[in-house]
C-alpha cells in the first residue's frame, strides 16, 4: 500500500499556509513602514543639527538647507526632499505626501531660527506617524541671536 497524502489533507495545508499569510504579510509590511518613518526621522533630526553645528560653528548662516546640511543636500538628491528656493523651505517627502514636514529658516531684526512645521498628511498614516516623531514644541532651534548660548 502507497503512502501519499489526499487531496482533502493538501487543500486542508493549502488554506491553512493562506490564513498565516494573510495575517503576516501586512505586519511585516507595517514594519517595513515603521522602518522608513524611523529612517527619515532620523534624516531630518541629523539635518536639524546640521544646520545648527553650521551656524554657530560658522557664524553666519544662510537659507539654503541643503548647502548647510550633507544630510539635507543627501535627502534632496534622493529625491526624499525638495528645496523650494523660492520660499526657503525644505519639504520633505513621505510615502504620498511631498511636503509631509517643513524646515526653514526664518530671520527677523537680529535672531535667525530653524523651524520645523507639519505639512497638510491628508489621511496618510505614514506621513502622520513622520510626524509624531517630533516634539515641535522644541523648534524653532535659535541659529543666531539673543537666544543662542555660545
Amino acid at each position: 500500500m502507497k503512502k501519499a497524502f489526499t487531496t482533502i489533507e493538501l487543500i486542508f495545508v493549502i488554506v491553512i499556509i493562506g490564513i498565516i499569510s494573510s495575517i503576516a504579510v501586512p505586519r511585516l509590511l507595517a514594519t517595513r513602514d515603521d522602518a522608513k518613518v524611523a529612517s527619515m526621522a532620523n534624516q531630518v533630526a541629523q539635518s536639524g543639527r546640521e544646520v545648527v553645528a553650521y551656524a554657530l560653528s560658522q557664524g553666519i548662516s544662510s537659507k539654503d538647507i541643503p548647502a548647510m546640511s550633507r544630510v539635507a543636500k543627501h535627502l534632496v538628491d534622493n529625491g526624499d526632499a525638495v528645496f523650494d528656493s523660492d520660499n526657503d523651505v525644505l519639504k520633505i517627502k513621505m510615502n504620498t505626501v511631498d511636503d509631509c514636514l517643513k524646515l526653514t529658516i526664518e530671520s527677523s531684526d537680529n535672531d535667525m531660527n530653524l523651524t520645523l512645521t507639519d505639512g497638510d498628511a491628508g489621511s496618510d498614516k505614514v506621513c502622520k506617524s513622520l510626524q509624531n516623531k517630533f516634539d515641535l514644541i522644541e523648534y524653532p532651534l535659535p541659529l543666531k541671536g539673543t537666544r543662542v548660548k555660545y
